[in-house]
């Protein structure tokens, strides 16, 4: 068995009433969607994938509608079809159908933390009466914690956060408040990735790419968003 077939056995062995119908698993990306749905890891649950990257690029404050897509479509450099098939078809369950529950799967990093903020304002916002579970996790060990989480704030958190980039002035859970730091630390010219990619511009870009991940686990970037920023840097 592998990590996250282990945990997810002890989960359905602590919470049974998550591996139900009525259930909806939202997965942090296309990888974590196919191993999940393949394997039927939560049992009869639906799956969907987010395949965002909200920690890069402007966003707007309605989640989903034209205008979003419009705006994150160019901040990827995308068409709005590329991007409507990739991000908000693969969600059309968590438009259209009604769950007793809702449960997030997202680690602890930077890059997750901010789809999660995305998620869960949408949830807020489209007035879910159920119960909303996150499992967060670390993707080096695959350590589960699950809490249950009260909407309210999310939809201003979101919109201090991801469009104004502001401190919120609410209370986050500790995970979330670290990514936000590090998200707004990273709003600057001068932030700490693009000092270490000018240090290191000797390097070549896969060796710097290597050692980016190593040094810099807690953003959470792909390749994609690093190669951004050492094509800026140079």
């Amino acid at each position: 068995m592998t990590n996250r077939e282990t945990e997810v056995a002890q989960l359905q062995r602590t919470n049974r009433e998550l591996f139900d119908r009525d259930i909806l698993n939202l997965l942090n990306g296309q990888m974590m969607y196919e191993e999940f749905k393949s394997k039927k890891l939560m049992g009869e649950a639906d799956y969907a994938p987010f395949n965002e990257a909200m920690c890069v690029h402007a966003t707007t404050s309605t989640i989903f509608d034209t205008a979003f897509i419009q705006t994150r479509a160019s901040g990827h450099h995308v068409s709005e079809e590329s991007y409507s098939n990739t991000v908000i078809k693969p969600l059309s369950s968590l438009f259209n159908k009604r769950y007793n529950y809702i449960v997030l799967w997202f680690g602890e990093d930077m890059f997750c933390q901010m789809n999660l903020l995305t998620l869960l304002a949408y949830i807020e916002r489209s007035n879910y009466g159920g119960k909303v579970f996150l499992n967060s996790f670390r993707d080096d060990d695959f350590k589960v914690n699950q809490m249950e989480l009260t909407l309210g704030n999310y939809s201003s958190v979101y919109e201090d956060v991801l469009v104004s980039h502001v401190n919120p002035s609410q209370e986050l859970m500790p995970v979330m408040y670290q990514a936000v730091k590090l998200f707004l630390d990273m709003q600057s010219e001068n932030n700490v990735v693009t000092q270490f990619i000018l240090k290191n511009k000797q390097l070549s870009q896969s060796e710097l790419l290597k050692r980016l991940f190593t040094v810099f686990p807690m953003i959470g970037y792909g390749d994609t968003q690093y190669i951004e920023l050492i094509e800026k840097a140079k």
